[in-house]
């Protein structure tokens, strides 16, 4: 697994490169199946959280 994100293509899991079913609810499944790329999610996503106003609830 990937310790950076790349988000070059959406239908690939820019944690692991997995392919997803598709890249909306697609990635939300996979992350939730996969406890090493949600982490990875958790923490981009805390790393961005504070370059977007009032946060970011996705």
């Amino acid at each position: 697994m990937s310790t950076t994100a790349t988000w070059s293509d959406p239908n690939d899991c820019p944690f692991c490169g997995s392919e997803l079913q598709n890249p909306g609810a697609g990635f939300i499944d996979h992350i939730s199946e996969n406890p090493d790329c949600e982490d990875g999610f958790e923490t981009w996503r805390s790393n961005i959280n504070d370059d977007i106003c009032a946060g970011w609830s996705g």
